[in-house]
């Protein structure tokens, strides 16, 4: 260029230019060359600018030209432009030489991410140590991208300098840089040696459960995953700190019980049950006035697991709550509980409007109740809800399994006869069946006797079941009944009595033959 005549010099470097308008020729051009400083462009576009600026390295420079584009770059790492800055990164591209790096070095540092970007691919093409360098640092840039190009860069490098910066960047940045930098060591051969290395090739590939399984190593990734991951990682993590034997999971769960979703307080509050953590029940008992009920129902069900009497009145408050799975699940807890202070608003729920709430009531009655609910479970034997039905006859069964002889389930009689008419069929089949089960009437007998029984057909009538139970294939329903009709003595056992003389159980038999005496005697 120094023995080029001035336009001739001007309009190569221009046609090379990634800033064909002059921006940054401002001051002194380089060493040698006096006469730049007095040339200036028009701000008008050049014709030819956009050909020439497509071509990376043109046949026609020199070595002494390459000084001389390499000034010119420089002035334009500092021009105004993005663009022209980012054109003059691209420039530098598949360079290894000292002038380059130090380009490349000072476009790594540039305010804008998009020029850093162009730089981390630059000095990915580049592949000297310095450039491996310079892209480990940029997978600590500020701007994600810039960290995703820098990864890329660093796969594109290879060999083990690339390898061990990519390995010093597990467990930082963001997830999905995370996983950029262990699909890039998967795929330079790389595997974890440590349990640390472990703990952070598997929080980075999303295996969140393997995670857990290394215990406390992995915590401080899993940590930093459930506060700063999208709501589907931070779910996962979650439910992989179920399974973690190490203790700090558990006060992991409780912070997650403060995360913006209701999925994740949830899955955090099952998983303090599963886990039994005591320390979370104050925590839970906070979480029954959450604003969403699933993750109110979650709580309820924590508690009953952890089994804290102290979340006892809590619970009871929240049989109150405007949705049914949240009573449902308190009562559920509350028959985990087994505290009989809860006894009287449990057996209110029995007359829920909810099917599922009246089913676990009478469940959980069987746990709290006495004999003094025994006549609500009987009704409730009526409800139009099998499953209500059926819940309430397992509670019966719990409380009192001779119920049907309570003179109390006797003074039901008129209302069981009342409930043969319900609009509702299984009602009436309900009731029908609960006359003879406490009878050992059809309705239609019942009726034709008058109504309800007197006591002597009452005794006549738990003869007939007693007799049918002492013929069970069960030794102890045998030996039972036997022992029952000892003490009804009534002759018309005897025949069924006898029948058991002879049972295979010496137990029946001897029963047998007790009762026999007092029949004969009565």
């Amino acid at each position: 260029f120094a023995t080029s005549s001035l336009p001739s010099a001007t309009s190569t470097l221009r046609r090379n230019s990634p800033d064909p308008h002059g921006e940054g020729l401002d001051g002194a051009g380089p060493p040698g060359a006096a006469w730049w400083r007095h040339v200036r462009f028009s701000a008008g576009p050049d014709p030819g600018v956009g050909q020439a600026l497509r071509v990376d390295k043109p046949a026609f420079l020199t070595q002494d030209d390459l000084v001389l584009q390499d000034w010119w770059l420089e002035r334009c790492l500092g021009s105004r432009s993005v663009t022209t800055r980012q054109r003059a990164v691209e420039r530098l591209a598949g360079r290894a030489d000292p002038a380059a790096m130090r380009l490349l070095r000072r476009a790594a540092q540039d305010p804008d991410a998009a020029v850093r970007r162009a730089a981390m691919s630059a000095l990915g093409q580049a592949g000297s140590d310095e450039a491996v360098q310079l892209l480990a640092a940029g997978l600590r840039d500020a701007d994600e991208q810039v960290q995703e190009t820098a990864v890329l860069a660093l796969r594109q490098v290879g060999g083990p300098n690339a390898v061990h910066a990519l390995a010093r960047a597990l467990g930082q940045g963001s997830s999905r840089v995370q996983f950029r930098v262990a699909q890039a060591l998967e795929a330079l051969g790389w595997r974890p040696a440590a349990p640390e290395e472990e703990a952070a090739w598997s929080v980075a590939r999303g295996e969140y459960e393997r995670a857990a399984e290394l215990g406390g190593v992995a915590l401080p990734l899993l940590a930093r995953r459930l506060r700063e991951g999208e709501y589907a990682e931070r779910l996962s993590v979650v439910r992989s700190l179920v399974r973690c034997e190490d203790a700090g999971a558990g006060s992991l769960l409780m912070e997650a019980l403060r995360d913006p979703d209701a999925a994740v307080r949830t899955a955090a509050a099952e998983g303090l049950g599963l886990r039994a953590h005591a320390p979370a029940v104050p925590a839970l008992i906070r979480l029954l006035k959450d604003p969403m009920p699933q993750v109110r129902a979650a709580a309820a069900a924590a508690l009953g697991q952890l089994r804290d009497s102290a979340a006892v009145e809590p619970l009871i408050r929240a049989l109150e709550d405007a949705q049914w799975e949240v009573r449902a699940a308190a009562l559920e807890a509350l028959g985990r509980l087994g505290d009989r202070r809860a006894f009287p608003s449990v057996a209110a729920r029995l007359e829920d409007s909810e099917q599922e709430v009246r089913e676990q009531a009478a469940e959980t009655l069987g746990v709290v109740g006495d004999e003094s609910v025994v006549e609500k479970l009987v009704l409730t034997l009526m409800d139009p809800h099998s499953g209500v039905r059926q819940a309430a006859a397992r509670a019966l069964h719990r409380i009192d399994p001779g119920w049907q002889r309570s003179p109390r389930v006797q003074n039901l009689l008129p209302t069981l006869q009342s409930a043969l008419h319900h609009r509702d069929p299984g009602v009436q089949l309900a009731a029908a069946g609960l006359i003879r089960q406490i009878t050992g009437l059809t309705p239609g007998e019942l009726e034709r006797q008058g109504g309800a029984l007197s006591p002597v057909h009452r005794r006549e009538a738990a003869a007939r079941a007693l007799e049918l139970l002492a013929g069970d294939f069960d030794a102890a329903v045998r030996l039972a009944a036997v022992r029952a009709l000892a003490r009804l003595g009534l002759r018309r056992s005897i025949p069924a009595l006898q029948a058991r003389l002879n049972d295979p159980h010496p137990c029946v038999a001897a029963g047998a033959h007790e009762a026999l005496q007092r029949c004969h005697a009565g």
